[in-house]
C-alpha cells in the first residue's frame, strides 16, 4: 500500500511550522511514506505577519516552500504534491479574535496558484466552492470540530477532515466523522504535522493506483479507497 500524508507544514511556508522541507523529507522517507500533500497556510494573516514584503512577491514565496520540500524528497523517491489549508478572507485568526475556520484543497496546481493568486482568498465559501467544481479541485474543512474553530456550510464542501492527528489540540475527530456521514462528504485524515514528532497519521492507497499529480490524488480521494493511519 502507499502511504500518503496529506496535512503537513514546513518551517518556512507557516508560521507555526517548525521543520525544515530537508528534516522533513528524512523523517517521512525513514517513516517509509510514499507520498505528502504539502498544506502550508494560505491566508492573509499568515502572509502579513510571515511573509511581510511586497504583496506581489508573496504567491512565490509560498510556493518556494513547496518546491524545497519536492526536492529533499526526490533524493528518498517522495512524491510531493501541493495542496493548501486556507483560510478565506476575514475567517483567518488574527490578535484578538481566536475563532477561525480552513478549508483544505486538493488538486490546486502551481500553476493555477500562481494564475489565481490572492483573489482566491477574496470569495464567500459558495464561490470558492464553484471555483474548485470548474477546475476539479476537491475543498472541504480541516479539524471542523476543533475548539477554536468555526464550521463552514457542510453542504459546499467535498470532503471533510474526519481524523485529524494534531496531539496539542482538542480534535473532537468522531463529530467530524459522523457529520460527514451526514452530508456524505469524503473523509481524510492527516498528520497536521508542525514538530518533528508530529508524523504518523495519513491515508493508504492500493499500490496499483497511479499518484503522481494533484490530479491523481483527488482522483485517489474520489475513489474513496483510502484507508486511514490512526494513531
Amino acid at each position: 500500500m502507499q502511504k500518503w500524508e496529506t496535512h503537513l507544514h514546513t518551517k518556512k511556508g507557516s508560521v507555526c511550522g517548525a521543520v525544515s522541507p530537508r528534516k522533513v523529507a528524512k523523517i517521512y522517507a525513514q517513516a517509509g511514506y510514499t507520498g505528502i500533500v504539502v498544506t502550508n497556510h494560505f491566508n492573509l494573516s499568515n502572509f502579513e505577519n510571515y511573509f511581510k514584503g511586497r504583496k506581489i512577491n508573496w504567491i512565490r514565496r509560498y510556493l518556494k516552500e513547496f518546491y524545497a520540500l519536492k526536492k529533499h524528497c526526490s533524493k528518498y523517491k517522495i512524491t510531493v504534491l501541493l495542496g493548501l489549508e486556507m483560510c478565506l478572507a476575514g475567517d483567518e485568526k488574527r490578535p484578538g479574535k481566536e475563532e477561525y475556520s480552513e478549508l483544505l484543497v486538493y488538486g490546486i496546481t502551481p500553476e493555477r496558484l500562481l494564475d489565481y493568486n490572492l483573489s482566491l482568498l477574496y470569495h464567500t465559501q459558495e464561490e470558492f466552492f464553484t471555483i474548485c467544481n470548474q477546475e476539479g479541485w476537491l475543498c472541504g474543512q480541516s479539524h471542523p470540530f476543533r475548539e477554536g474553530t468555526v464550521p463552514l456550510d457542510f453542504n459546499y464542501m467535498h470532503l471533510l477532515e474526519t481524523y485529524n492527528g494534531h496531539t496539542r489540540h482538542v480534535n473532537n475527530n468522531e463529530v467530524a466523522e459522523n457529520t460527514a456521514k451526514k452530508y456524505h462528504l469524503i473523509p481524510t485524515d492527516g498528520s497536521d504535522f508542525h514538530q518533528e514528532k508530529d508524523f504518523g497519521c495519513g491515508m493508504l492507497f492500493p499500490d496499483d493506483m497511479k499518484i503522481e499529480t494533484e490530479k491523481d490524488f483527488v482522483n485517489a480521494l474520489l475513489s474513496q479507497k483510502g484507508i486511514f493511519i490512526l494513531r
